[in-house]
């Protein structure tokens, strides 16, 4: 521990007040740009800028729209790049503003919690990121290598314009990186069953995903003369196949490896299971397929997710169309996922086609060079908790970052519940002040390792 690192404590309220004037900031990004109110990000990013003077007055700034790619040239090896760390300023939209208990883009702050859409996913890991880079330089912290930082607005509607766009301007320039670290992985209690501690899981990887569009035509008519298959029959006959035929369940080798990693803080007889997990495959796969947070572990998974046809009760539809929603294991891709269904539908009447954005699984995730640099910080600022690998089931900014680092790290240092994690997209997204500590003082630490190589 450093003298500028102690542990964390809960965040001052002058901390905490500089998280809730972001989350004021109504960052909403939409599928259609036009519809995004730009107004809210110029108001957000001249927030960071009077916030955190001394990070725009020394380090290099690029920006691609909204979108922030910061460079720290190092101090001994400006050259060499250790550390690509990526968070985003964009958010989803609220649905239901009523049921909030203080409105999602009001930032409140108690003496426990700062509220608000953001909080958790993902404004408070730009702000702890700036919060910790800021301390550093006020403390004449400089890394040896260079360091950069890249902010998304768009990752909340597949990061296209903004993450993209920094990838591709760091992969142009040759930029290679030893660590890239981004929002994901986090530490739950109460989730992981079987375990008593707390569970830090450092994804290292992600699912990739997929849309497939069914649809079907149909002469239509009155619904008195049907034929034997109406198009919303035929469709729901097509979903029903692809819901009922999932892909095979599967270990993959980053799924060995959490278990493994998991297996000492286990009971008899996981522990013993465990211990053979290679060759009892296929027993500790169902065992994981048994509960929905667990199955998404061990099989690309199957979600139909919207469903339309027909226009009136009487009459025959001329056109049904439904889509499912993949997330796709490593070892699988998104065209198996293609003819995965047009080879359990059989039915040449129905049309299966991609739709939407798609992404590829992680290549071949694992736990790379700087792993155990993130799982030792885990353990500083959150002592006696079980450290493991896993995936993150979604998508996230740093799969276009993928191939510039040799360690990548989906992972933030706040112990969250079940409930907690509901909150995520969901209703009273709020961070504790505890939690809020806990991530400036690891990217702190995280900085003052930088600066010592």
């Amino acid at each position: 521990m450093t003298a500028t690192t102690p542990a964390p404590q809960l965040v001052d309220d002058a901390t905490a007040e500089r998280l809730a004037a972001a989350l004021r900031c109504v960052t909403i990004s939409r599928e259609d740009p036009a519809e995004t109110d730009t107004a809210e990000f110029d108001r957000f990013v001249a927030f960071l800028e009077q916030s955190f003077p001394l990070v725009h007055a020394e380090l290099e700034l690029e920006t691609f729209g909204h979108s922030r790619l910061y460079r720290w040239p190092g101090s001994t090896a400006p050259e060499r790049v250790s550390a690509l760390l990526l968070a985003h300023m964009d958010v989803v939209p609220v649905d239901d503003v009523s049921g909030w208990t203080h409105p999602p883009f009001a930032g409140v702050v108690d003496d426990e919690f700062i509220w608000g859409r953001g909080a958790i996913d993902d404004k408070s890991r730009v702000v702890a990121i700036l919060e910790a880079v800021e301390s550093a330089l006020r403390d004449g912290v400089r890394p040896r290598e260079t360091v950069y930082l890249a902010f998304g607005h768009d990752e909340e509607v597949n990061g296209v314009r903004g993450a993209q766009s920094m990838a591709r301007k760091l992969r142009e320039a040759g930029i290679r990186t030893g660590l890239l670290l981004d929002e994901g992985g986090v530490i739950t209690t109460g989730v992981a069953d079987g375990i008593d501690q707390p569970v830090a899981t450092i994804m290292v990887g992600e699912k990739g995903f997929a849309t497939v569009r069914l649809s079907v035509s149909d002469p239509g008519g009155h619904s008195s003369m049907p034929g034997k298959q109406t198009a919303v029959g035929r469709l729901a006959r097509a979903v029903a196949r692809v819901q009922d035929h999932p892909f095979p369940l599967r270990l993959t080798p980053v799924t060995v490896d959490m278990l493994t990693r998991l297996r000492g803080f286990m009971s008899e007889p996981r522990r013993t299971l465990l211990g053979m997990a290679r060759l009892a495959g296929p027993a500790v796969t169902r065992i994981l397929a048994a509960r929905p947070q667990t199955e998404a572990l061990v099989r690309t998974t199957t979600a139909p997710t919207v469903f339309h046809g027909g226009v009136k009760s009487n009459v025959l539809p001329q056109r049904a169309e439904a889509f499912v929603n993949f997330r796709i294991l490593p070892g699988d891709s998104v065209a198996d996922v293609l003819a995965h269904c047009r080879r359990i539908i059989r039915d040449d009447q129905v049309a299966c086609e991609l739709t939407g954005i798609t992404s590829e699984p992680s290549p071949a995730p694992a736990a790379g060079p700087d792993f155990d640099l993130i799982a030792e910080l885990a353990r500083e600022v959150v002592p006696g908790i079980a450290v493991t690998v896993g995936l993150v089931p979604g998508a996230t900014d740093a799969r276009y970052y993928d191939d510039l680092a040799e360690t990548r790290c989906n992972f933030a240092p706040i112990i969250l519940t079940a409930a907690d994690l509901d909150r995520i997209h969901g209703t009273d997204e709020r961070i504790s002040r505890l939690n809020y500590a806990r991530l400036i003082t690891f990217n702190r630490r995280l900085l003052d390792r930088l600066a010592a190589g």
